[in-house]
């Protein structure tokens, strides 16, 4: 009778234990949910890795297309600076009025 009570406590402490680990396993900050939401945000950051990589890139061949390119480098100055030739005139153009009007 002793050992059959034994046997009954050894194994109902192994189901405890084995849930305890199968909570462990799936629902801890370690566990298999939590390693899902870090493998999508594992992908997500790549994404933004590889978009940043490509602009870049693209940064990068400008640069040298300005350095190499005195006509690049000459239109950048006109355009982001705005200088002009002694025989070329600026118009500067207002901004449209962005109120909205209210007629009676």
């Amino acid at each position: 009778m002793f050992n059959r009570l034994l046997h009954l406590a050894f194994f109902l402490f192994a189901i405890v234990i084995i849930q305890y680990l199968v909570y462990e396993v799936t629902f801890s900050d370690q566990g298999y949910l939590a390693y899902q939401e870090e493998q999508k945000q594992l992908k997500i950051l790549q994404k933004d890795v590889e978009i940043l990589q490509q602009q870049h890139d693209q940064l990068a061949k400008e640069i040298i297309y300005i350095r190499e390119s005195p006509y690049a480098l000459e239109a950048l100055i006109h355009s982001e600076l705005g200088y002009v030739y002694p025989n070329e005139y600026v118009l500067i153009m207002p901004e449209p009025n962005k109120e909205k009007i209210i007629r009676p």
